[in-house]
Parts: structure tokens; C-alpha cells; sequence
């Protein structure tokens, strides 16, 4: 589901005289339900006036010209300036939005290619005026952080209509409101995440590994519910592992933090990142040599040296912290080659 997807369903379901808190809490658990099955390898990134919203999916890029393995090594200093300054895609934004330009958003695709999209407001008239302008601005920006690696594309907004049916709006409705009487317990019991689909007649909470009054949630959420609806629920508890979920959200970051570098620049032939914390912190780099190609091993462990030189230098202690970890080199195939 995509973010013209949703803002549409917010315009939809605003219609609705229901509080506010509640609406939000529906549009993120739909939101939910829809990506439930998307599986979580690279990275996409929205950045619109209102928020920046993280997405993941697959991408396959062509292969870059091999550099010099010595090249390569010289780039090590380099990652470490990433901390004095922003993210990429606010950058843009910030700078055509001071600019005056009507920008609704801008992000990051891996579809096939890497590529900078602007969408723009207004008309076509607008839009054709200010269309050069806006490319060459962002282009500039690119350059002066010597990221070759993108294409650029500038487009102009258009809202995608959903009708969404009476039906589906008091669904909606309907879940928000249950879905607020059951988040009530949050002063009681910790839960990490809650969802709630009234057409299913299911509640989904996310607990504590520590929490041990399991049944006790259990028969409060269904006595809620009942006495809301007179309907049956199904309770699912799922305990979380709240260390491992800690390190989780430290090993997203650090990801966010190296991936700008080795997506944005040509030499390092990086296409896609990934990372995973089970059953100890991994960072993924899928690069575009085939592992028949004679260098493609070499270059590998190379690339494995920058990113693990990173990672042990004083600005990233703090978010590696004591973590053993590993650095996983992909070829162009999907073959280990470190």
C-alpha cells in the first residue's frame, strides 16, 4: 500500500464523525494488514511535507564499472563524515521547499533503478515552469555529496481517487473505537502493539516476553469486546523478546546510517542493504559483480573492511555497543563471496 493510498483513505474516512485518535489508529492498523506480507530487504523513503515514512522493497540495479580495490579502501574516512550532515532526501526537500517550490514529496525508488523522484503540486502550467529548475537543484545537491549512483525524475502530483464503500468506512469505524477501548489497558498491561479486525473478530497484542498475566489479558480484552458488541473475539498473544527487539531498532539504525553512502556512490557497486538480528546482528550488502566475475571476491572483502572499519570507529560505539556482529557480501547471483 502506498502513501497516495493511504492519505486517500484518510480523506475517505474523515468524512466520519469519530474522534481523531481513533481514525489514525484504523488507517495504521489497514495500513498494517496490507503490508503484512511485503518482505523487508533495502530500502525505499518518503519524505512528504507531514512526515517521512519508511518502506521496504526489493530492488535490482545494472552492474557499475569495477573501481580499484585501492579506491575503494580510500572511501573509509570518508564514511565516517556522514555524521555531520543531514539524510539525503530531507536535504532535497528542505532546500526546494525554502526554494518556494510547491513539492508534495520526494523519494528514494530501487524499482530496477536507483532513482530520485520530486512530485510536485499545482498546475501544468506550474509544473512545466519550475520542472528544470527543480531537477538541476537536486542534482546539484547529489553532486556535492559525490552521489553518481542516481537518476533524477520529477513529476507532478495527482491524487489517485479510492471510493471506499459505505461498508467499508463504518468497518473502519468500527475498528478504531474497539481498538481504543482495548489500548485503555495500556495503563495496566504493556502492550507493545495492538491490532484489531472486527470482520475477523480477532485481537492481535504484542507483550513483553516478561509479562506473565497472559490469561488475564486474554479474559479482559474478550470481556471489553463483549460487552461492546456482544460478539466472540480471539485474543492473540504474542511475547516479544524486548532486549532483542532493543537491538533491533539500534542494528535499523546503523543500517540507515552506512546504507546512504553505499547506495549513493558508483564505486562501491552496492544494490541493495539489508540487516537482520537473528540470531546475531548481520549487515547485508548485495553488490552487482557476479560471483563468477574474477574480482567479485577480492572486492568483496574489501567492501567488508570499509563498512566493519565503520562500524568499530568511536562515533558508532554507542550504537554497536558490546554486539558481536557479521558483514555479509551478496553477489550479483545472491552467493555469499566474503
Amino acid at each position: 500500500m502506498n502513501d497516495n493510498f493511504s492519505n486517500n483513505v484518510k480523506k475517505e474516512v474523515d468524512k466520519i464523525k469519530i474522534p481523531e485518535e481513533k481514525l489514525d489508529r484504523a488507517i495504521e492498523y489497514a495500513i498494517k494488514r496490507g503490508k503484512k506480507n511485503q518482505r523487508s530487504i533495502g530500502k525505499k523513503v518518503i519524505y512528504f511535507s507531514s512526515a517521512a515514512v519508511l518502506l521496504f522493497g526489493l530492488f535490482i540495479s545494472s552492474a557499475f564499472v569495477s573501481p580499484t580495490m585501492a579506491k575503494v579502501v580510500a572511501k573509509i574516512p570518508y564514511l565516517g563524515q556522514i555524521f555531520e550532515s543531514k539524510d539525503i532526501i530531507p536535504v532535497i526537500h528542505e532546500k526546494l521547499r525554502k526554494k518556494g517550490y510547491n513539492v508534495s514529496g520526494v523519494g528514494i525508488s530501487y524499482n530496477g533503478k536507483k532513482e530520485i523522484e520530486i512530485w510536485i503540486d499545482g498546475s501544468n502550467t506550474y509544473f512545466d515552469t519550475i520542472k528544470g529548475d527543480v531537477e538541476k537543484i537536486t542534482k546539484d545537491i547529489l553532486q556535492s555529496k559525490d552521489y553518481d549512483a542516481y537518476t533524477v525524475k520529477v513529476s507532478k502530483h495527482k491524487e489517485r481517487k479510492i471510493d471506499m464503500s459505505v461498508e467499508e468506512r463504518n468497518s473502519l469505524k468500527k475498528d478504531a473505537e474497539l481498538l481504543d477501548d482495548v489500548d485503555n489497558l495500556r495503563g495496566k498491561y504493556h502492550f507493545e502493539q495492538l491490532s484489531l479486525s472486527s470482520s475477523r473478530k480477532v485481537v492481535n497484542i504484542d507483550i513483553p516476553d516478561t509479562e506473565k498475566r497472559t490469561e488475564e489479558i486474554k479474559r479482559e480484552v474478550k470481556s471489553i469486546l463483549w460487552s461492546k458488541t456482544k460478539e466472540e473475539y480471539t485474543v492473540k498473544l504474542k511475547k516479544i523478546n524486548m532486549k532483542k527487539r532493543e537491538q533491533d531498532k539500534r542494528w535499523m539504525e546503523i543500517l540507515n546510517i552506512v546504507d546512504e553512502d553505499l547506495l549513493g556512490k558508483k564505486e562501491y557497486m552496492v544494490r541493495m542493504v539489508g540487516y537482520s538480528v537473528h540470531p546475531e546482528p548481520e549487515i547485508q550488502a548485495f553488490i552487482t559483480l557476479s560471483s563468477s566475475d574474477r574480482n567479485a571476491k577480492k572486492f568483496a572483502q574489501q567492501l567488508e573492511k570499509v563498512i566493519d572499519d565503520f562500524l568499530k570507529s568511536e562515533q558508532m560505539k554507542s550504537r554497536v555497543k558490546n554486539d558481536p556482529y557479521h558483514i555479509t557480501i551478496y553477489s550479483k547471483d545472491d552467493k555469499i563471496i566474503n
